[in-house]
């Protein structure tokens, strides 16, 4: 994305996306509240460093409890939280590292949130620091003290999300269709994909081999991804005794791809072309790894464009833009995560 992109693209931002900025804020500090998981030492320092920035084990902390939340939400008291407790952390990292990625390659680019931006949202939409409409100072300070944030940082986490979320919708913008091109997609409705696939459990491969080889076989199969080398993909599956899977033919524009859970996964399906059909990067999503492949395609006749399908499909292809842009700045950048923090 050039700067001058950038720049017609912000300038496209209305009072409706603003809204939805200061809502998912809010999403999050709800959590935030909800309180820390015990029984992780302080004195671990930092979690993961993503280039110059350090990931706190504060932020981890609240993390990890969003994400336990989230996962109660869906299953209840089916969910061993106890026994998943290394997943849960692999993911609470994964997302803090994502976040901070978005984040530098959104400043990067010139994607900024305002200081009044960020003081408008404290003061007016944050209900916890309200009180019959009124920001309450008291609160505020208060809720400072309880987490242990300074303000500085905690208007740091605020200026980082209106600006994520402000990038996530750039490239929604970025991707509505003109009506050549919604055209086109009326006459590819009929058309049909099957996508090959392999999902690979970091956490079982780990258990399947040493800790080390593990890790050395994820990365040598990204590199074997990257160069296009297929031969050299198929031969680290192999070793890692991952197989592949298919889809089945599916329409496209489905909102979901059949064996695929994974919504990053999903996503990334549509980067996918008959000129590079293996995806030349390993899609992350928590501990689990996707490789991806588009094996077949068919047409069966033109089908009629509804409205919300139209919707969906823009959605999805600006999720491939946004997600193929932040995959490009995660390889320029230098990420390390501190695994220490899984086994305690």
């Amino acid at each position: 994305m050039s700067e001058n992109l950038a720049d017609k693209m912000k300038r496209k931002l209305n009072a409706k996306s603003t809204v939805a900025i200061l809502l998912f804020g809010a999403i999050i500090l709800t959590f935030v509240f909800t309180g820390a998981p015990g029984g992780l030492s302080m004195g671990v320092g930092s979690v993961a460093r993503v280039n110059n920035a350090l990931i706190s084990v504060a932020d981890f902390q609240n993390e990890e409890n969003r994400v336990s939340e989230y996962y109660k939400s869906i299953f209840g008291n089916q969910m061993d939280f106890s026994s998943q407790r290394q997943l849960l952390r692999q993911q609470a990292i994964e997302n803090l590292v994502r976040m901070e990625l978005v984040s530098q390659a959104a400043q990067s680019e010139g994607i900024l949130a305002t200081d009044a931006e960020v003081r408008d949202f404290i003061v007016k939409e944050v209900p916890f620091f309200q009180q019959n409409g009124q920001f309450q100072r008291e609160f505020y300070t208060r809720y400072l003290e309880g987490t242990r944030t300074s303000p500085g940082d905690f208007e740091s986490k605020i200026r980082k999300d209106i600006a994520n979320i402000r990038t996530r919708h750039l490239f929604e913008i970025a991707s509505r269709t003109s009506a050549a091109e919604t055209a086109k997609m009326q006459e590819l409705r009929g058309s049909k994909i099957n996508v090959a696939f392999v999902r690979i459990d970091e956490e079982a491969v780990t258990k399947a081999m040493t800790k080390e080889k593990a890790e050395a076989a994820i990365k040598a199969l990204d590199e074997a991804l990257a160069k296009g080398d297929e031969a050299a993909v198929n031969a680290q599956l192999k070793e890692m005794k991952a197989t592949w899977d298919e889809t089945g033919f599916v329409e496209i524009g489905a909102d979901s791809f059949p064996k695929i859970t994974s919504r990053v996964a999903t996503d990334s399906i549509f980067e996918l072309s008959k000129e590079q059909p293996v995806l030349k990067r390993l899609v992350r999503d928590g501990n689990q790894k996707f490789v991806l492949k588009l094996k077949e395609t068919k047409v069966e006749g033109a089908k009629s464009l509804e409205p919300m399908s139209l919707e969906m499909a823009q959605k999805r292809r600006g999720d491939g833009m946004f997600e193929s842009w932040i995959n490009q700045f995660r390889k320029e950048s230098h990420v390390t995560m501190n695994k220490q923090v899984l086994d305690m």
